[in-house]
């Protein structure tokens, strides 16, 4: 990739980052008290990516890799300082203006959701990933069965290690005096906490920022990544699938639409029929959107923002390599 073509995609990503960041910003006064909204980590992520853009995918691994060793790593280091986020729940603006430092920190390593120094290494995987001919059968069956290869490896190792190895029971000692033994296991299993143990780095469950929690999620994804390209090879599956993939172009819509539906605590009390309403309302909505106006609403206006800071940063760059005596006056 050329300089300037760089900076022209480093200008529209860094648009696209700013706007996906202030979208979740806005979105955190809606969350629920303990609902963590994504937008915000995203926005970080497309900044984090800039200097990126354009590695090898080798290289893209190669790191992805050490943030899969040091990540986790300096995870468990700022909980053992006693660094704490700023909030369980969604980032907000005054968060920002009122402990910008915190929030950073957050961001980058203190969240119990999405710290980008282990979250990255999806986005470096999906880097890698993209650059492959998808539309190959040999690379979606290679998909499948490598990300289930890591997946398994990766629940099989945490097996070892907190069963066979005794890692349950130190967690569960360190949790310390008067804690519940089988309550304590039940949320290391299902709901780990952050916890001051090398045993924590072995831990599997949901969100837990550990080395095996990443490889087993990324694992899960990359499985259904090449699940999802060779299903998609039958007609008759694509023609059902169709309205599915219409809503996956406008996530960033539907999951905002989302956040005002939950902190609106409708159906709270019914989760499952939360959970279908949201799933046909979505559907609906991105069939009807498609066929009416196009690209998702604020899909629309990141894109026209980042397209517009994109071709200024190429026209800015072109102006630029213009000898001084053919610049435009």
């Amino acid at each position: 990739m050329q300089g300037g073509d760089r900076r022209a995609v480093a200008a529209g990503l860094a648009v696209r980052a700013l706007l996906i960041g202030a979208i979740g910003l806005a979105l955190g006064y809606a969350a629920p008290d303990d609902f963590a909204v994504i937008l915000p980590y995203y926005g970080l992520f497309f900044l984090l990516v800039i200097p990126l853009v354009g590695l090898r995918p080798r290289t893209l691994i190669c790191i992805a890799g050490g943030l899969l060793v040091a990540g986790p790593l300096l995870v468990l280091w700022a909980f053992s300082l006693g660094l704490q986020p700023v909030t369980e729940g969604g980032l907000t603006f005054g968060d920002a203006v009122t402990d910008p430092i915190g929030v950073v920190l957050q961001l980058l390593v203190t969240s119990n959701r999405f710290p980008a120094v282990v979250y990255m290494i999806y986005i470096l995987a999906g880097l890698a990933i993209g650059r492959l001919d998808l539309s190959s059968t040999r690379v979606a069956t290679r998909l499948l069965v490598g990300g289930l290869v890591l997946a398994v490896t990766a629940w099989v190792a945490s097996s070892v290690l907190l069963f066979k190895l005794g890692g349950l029971q130190h967690l569960v000692d360190a949790a310390g005096p008067g804690s519940d033994p089988a309550t304590v296991r039940n949320e290391i299993l299902w709901d780990a906490p952050r916890m001051a143990s090398w045993w924590w780095l072995a831990v599997r469950s949901h969100h837990a920022a550990t080395p095996i929690y990443a490889m087993h999620s990324l694992g899960t994804a990359i499985a259904v990544l090449g699940a999802v390209l060779l299903i998609a090879k039958l007609p008759t599956a694509r023609r059902l699938l169709w309205p599915v993939g219409v809503a996956g172009a406008m996530t960033l819509t539907i999951y905002s639409a989302q956040m005002l539906v939950v902190g609106s605590s409708w159906l709270s009390d019914q989760p499952l029929a939360l959970y279908l309403v949201s799933v046909v309302a979505a559907l609906a909505f991105a069939v009807l959107w498609r066929h009416f106006a196009g690209q998702g609403p604020l899909e629309r206006i990141v894109s026209l923002a980042a397209n517009r800071a994109r071709r200024a940063a190429e026209v800015a760059g072109a102006r630029c390599r213009l000898p001084s005596a053919t610049r435009p006056r």
